[in-house]
Parts: structure tokens; sequence; C-alpha cells
């Protein structure tokens, strides 16, 4: 069984495009809102609030993402380990060749466990962060922003 990446670049990708539209959507929203002066309020600031919480969000799915991917990983081990115990067994290999195979079957494990944890939480940190700032931003100064367009 080849190792491969669970959750691949498309899948990141994916959800940033579909991140970055929600948000573009709700700042357009909430720039004609305003415009248009919709029960009298002001709206591009509201917008700001729902691209926070949308940050928010990001942040917490980036959490369930990567205990998906752990979960995952972890049967697609124990799957490899079997085949690999009952195909040494059948071979009756000595108990010390056994050991060997299995540990460096846990360690391309653990090793690509490492590598797409770093990858997944960068994903969801840069947008997650993105979004914050710009939302926090948005939020805070959208009224002076509106007096200016």
């Amino acid at each position: 069984m080849a190792l491969t990446l669970l959750f691949p670049a498309t899948h990141a990708l994916r959800n940033h495009v579909i991140l970055i539209t929600i948000t573009l959507i709700l700042l357009g929203l909430g720039y004609y809102l305003s415009v248009i002066h919709f029960l009298d309020k002001e709206w591009l600031s509201r917008s700001g609030s729902l691209i926070v919480v949308l940050g928010i969000i990001s942040g917490f799915s980036g959490i369930i993402e990567e205990r998906l991917f752990l979960s995952r990983l972890e049967i697609r081990k124990r799957i490899e380990l079997l085949q690999k115990k009952r195909k040494l067994r059948l071979l009756k290999v000595a108990p010390k060749f056994v050991d060997e195979e299995l540990q460096d079957i846990e360690e391309k494990f653990e090793a690509l466990a490492d590598e797409s944890m770093s990858s997944i939480k960068f994903n969801a940190g840069l947008i997650e962060g993105i979004l914050l700032i710009f939302g926090t931003t948005v939020w805070g100064f959208g009224d002076i922003l509106l007096a200016f367009i």
C-alpha cells in the first residue's frame, strides 16, 4: 500500500476558494446594503463581523480536518501493519526481521503524519489569520471606508 496524502492540496485550495468567495459575497452585500441605506443602518461594518466569524469557523474546521486526517491515517497504518504481519508469518521469517519491518512501517506513517500536520496547520492558520485581520479591519473601519468610496 503506497503512502499518499489523504487530504491533497486540491482539498485545501478548494476550501480557500470557498472561504474567499463567501468573504467577497459578504463584503459586496455589506457594501450594497450600506449604499442603499437598508433599514437606515451601516452594513459594511456588520459584514466585517461576519467575516471574523467566518475566520473563527475556518480555524475550527482546521482542527476537525486534522483530527479526521489522523484517524484515517491510523486506520491505514493498522491495515498495513496487519497485512505485513500476515505476509511475514506466511513466509516464516525471523522475529527480529518482523520487528524491523513493522518498525519501518511505524516510522513511515509517523513521518507522513508530521509532514501532513504541519501542512494542514499552516494552510488553516494562513486563511484564518487573513480572514480575522481583514474582517476586524472592515468591522472597525467600515464606516470610514464608506465615507471615502
